[in-house]
């Protein structure tokens, strides 16, 4: 009977590991041109003009300098800011105004980004799937996405 139990188990655990890779890949599968299309959008623009590119991936682009005297966010500062939020297709996918939240709440690409700028300053982020939403994406933000924010810091606060 334990013979029985134990190979039940197995079957059973078998089963469940091969449900969840089947699973995993078939998902995989249905995004697989737009993880394609994104990683080569990002390639053939992240020289573009003006943009610098990170060790990590982020590109990113000074539209406008506040006052560098002013304050720089820091990787625990409360942000208000101005942004709007597209992929590649041009779809906007999210935009505010006087947004507010902790900078430690946001997405890898906008944590590193957003630290860089001072009051007043005005940038623009391609972000790489992998420092935003991943591989499983976010409400109308397909997994695999670039994005593409235009960002304005209006404060900081630490």
């Amino acid at each position: 009977m334990k013979t029985n139990f134990t190979k039940n188990i197995l079957i059973l655990l078998g089963i469940s590991v091969f449900s969840f890779l089947f699973t995993s890949c078939e998902k995989e599968d249905k995004y697989i041109d737009w993880k394609v299309l994104n990683e080569r959008w990002l390639e053939q623009h992240k020289n573009d003009p003006g943009f610098k590119v990170t060790e990590s991936g982020l590109c990113y682009k000074v539209i406008r300098l506040g006052n560098p005297n002013d304050r720089k966010a820091t990787s625990t500062s409360f942000i208000n800011v101005n942004y709007e939020g597209k992929l590649i297709n041009d779809s906007i996918f999210d935009e505010s105004e006087q947004y507010q939240n902790y900078l430690s709440n946001m997405i890898s690409g906008w944590q590193e980004g957003v630290i860089k700028m001072h009051t007043g300053d005005i940038y623009q982020f391609y972000i790489p799937w992998e420092l935003g939403y991943g591989k499983d994406g976010s409400g109308s933000i397909p997994p695999y996405s670039t994005l593409i924010f235009q960002v304005e810091l209006v404060n900081s606060m630490d």
